[in-house]
């Protein structure tokens, strides 16, 4: 097991040279990147698309994806936005409210998938669309407040650090240890790597599949949570581009289809390279339809350079 351990913590080293290379070299050529404000904002914005990757990271891992995951982050932000002034509901029943629902929702998807053999892609494709109608029913723009006092305590820096980054870190690390050292993270690398073999081996694989839904549904919701005390209100579209993110982070993080490797050591460094990638865009004013662009662009490269490396260890095993 440490060895597996190892291998899948070695397939996330590129992407932390590639990461440390770009800060240095964008810190040295923009006095901007390297201030401390800017360095803190760029944390700020991290976290919710690391837990939204890390998300999506569970779900490929067993095989899967989930395009629900961004409407879910635009359902939870749009929730929470009621707990402000005259708030309909308290933001300590809100919040544990939202979580619970992820769980759920995210059990919805891994029951289309296991039970009704229904495409990852399709389900939660149709998922997406009942939860963006959701978020839009409730509100049809961006507005309401999130409370303050909420907000507030997850915009403290100790140290100079976000606490969202931090909390978002507590999260990677939990579900590191869940997939490195439990019977059931070994059985999600199990099920991705070959999935009829995890079956003759004893292994469920319909439950550990939807568990890996359910998670994933759990953490769309914590990411949601995450930027929502950071926009201090409700938008029923700003998780829409995430999705796309989500998967460009976890595949540039060495988590490729159709899973079995990869995890989330990568996927934390995949986040940071979208984040800076970003946030250097940003500073040059370019526009954010050829971010998309670039963005579609990354995640092409990241999947073509996967597939030709497990054709090829594939031919070195024959």
């Amino acid at each position: 097991m440490i060895g597996s351990m190892r291998r899948h913590a070695a397939q996330g080293l590129p992407i932390y040279v590639l990461l440390i290379a770009l800060i240095v070299l964008t810190g040295a050529l923009s006095e901007d990147f390297r201030d401390p404000g800017n360095l803190q904002n760029l944390a700020d914005r991290m976290a919710p698309l690391a837990v939204l990757a890390l998300a999506q990271t569970v779900v490929i891992l067993v095989g899967g994806i989930d395009l629900s995951v961004g409407a879910m982050v635009s359902l939870v932000t749009v929730i929470l936005s009621f707990t402000g002034r005259d708030a309909t509901i308290g933001i300590m029943t809100a919040v544990p409210l939202v979580l619970v629902f992820g769980a759920a929702f995210g059990a919805i998807n891994g029951l289309g998938v296991v039970a009704l053999r229904l495409d990852p892609l399709i389900m939660t494709l149709a998922s997406s669309a009942v939860l963006q109608g959701l978020a839009l029913f409730l509100r049809q723009s961006p507005g309401g407040l999130i409370d303050p006092s909420f907000a507030d305590a997850l915009g403290q820096r100790p140290l100079g650090v976000p606490g969202g980054f931090i909390l978002a870190i507590l999260l990677f690390a939990l579900v590191w240890m869940l997939l490195s050292y439990t019977r059931v993270g070994r059985a999600m690398y199990a099920v991705g790597g070959n999935l009829e073999s995890a079956r003759g081996s004893g292994i469920g694989v319909d439950r550990t599949r939807l568990l890996a839904y359910v998670l994933a549904g759990l953490l769309a919701a914590a990411a949601g949570v995450l930027l929502a005390a950071r926009i201090h209100a409700g938008d029923p579209v700003v998780g829409n581009s995430m999705t796309l993110d989500s998967v460009a982070a976890a595949i540039v993080g060495g988590t490729p289809f159709p899973g079995g490797s990869g995890g989330p050591v990568g996927t934390f460094g995949g986040a940071g390279l979208l984040a800076i990638i970003g946030n250097v865009l940003n500073m040059l004013n370019v526009s954010a339809y050829y971010q998309y662009i670039i963005k579609g662009l990354i995640l092409a490269s990241a999947l073509v350079f996967f597939f030709y490396r497990r054709r090829e260890t594939s031919h070195a095993l024959a």
